[in-house]
């Protein structure tokens, strides 16, 4: 969306990782650039395979959330974690 990158940004990037770590595939495919660039702005990706967890699909849908101000902070995982 052409604005600064932030901690918000490092969230949604964190996201994606845990989702590709997750399916071996990449949260937002598409054949071309212009398809790509449409599935992340809108933030279209298909949910992990069903022998997740609920909480699993839970975080990486909050960490994907297209608006910035929607995602979670760090401070809310590091709190969960304790």
């Amino acid at each position: 969306m052409d604005k600064p990158y932030d901690s918000k940004s490092d969230i949604w990037s964190a996201g994606c990782v845990i989702y590709e770590l997750a399916t071996l595939k990449p949260p937002f495919r598409a054949k071309d650039m212009d398809g790509l660039y449409k599935k992340v702005v809108k933030g279209n990706y298909n949910k992990l395979p069903s022998h997740y967890s609920v909480d699993l699909n839970n975080i990486i849908r909050m960490m994907l959330q297209v608006k910035p101000q929607n995602r979670p902070s760090c401070g809310i995982f590091w709190h969960n974690l304790r």
